[in-house]
């Protein structure tokens, strides 16, 4: 049991320090959201001062929602890149060629999209 709490000593202060000022910040907004007052103007739907021109529910282009998943997965990539890159020297060749299928795999799919012309930015039409 000692050998866990030495090992684990700051991981456990970590968390217990966390939670306590998760707790408080909590509570800070629970009782500070009692004391404002409410003001018309800022509850309303919009604060710009004009009730809006149009419908609000237009259709949502897809194209947002794909270039928001391909950023995901390049930030991914490079995500696993600075491990790589901080430890190339004692990796074995197996895990490099592991990594570079793991990148070349990246790299058909980026190949794909500009194909099929997902990355054309012109979306204002």
């Amino acid at each position: 049991m000692t050998l866990f709490l030495t090992e684990y000593r700051n991981i456990l202060i970590f968390i217990i320090c966390s939670f306590v000022l998760a707790i408080v910040l909590l509570a800070a907004v629970y009782i500070l959201s009692f004391t404002s007052k409410v003001d018309l103007e800022k509850s309303s739907a919009y604060e710009c001062g004009f009730q809006p021109f149009s419908e609000t529910s237009y259709p949502f282009e897809v194209q947002f929602a794909v270039i928001a998943i391909m950023f995901l997965l390049f930030d991914i990539e490079v995500l696993y890149l600075f491990p790589l890159i901080s430890s190339l020297y004692t990796l074995l060749s197996l895990d490099v060629l592991i990594i570079f299928g793991f990148y070349f795999i990246l790299l058909v799919g980026l190949l794909f999209e500009i194909s099929r012309k997902v990355l054309d930015f012109n979306i204002i039409k």
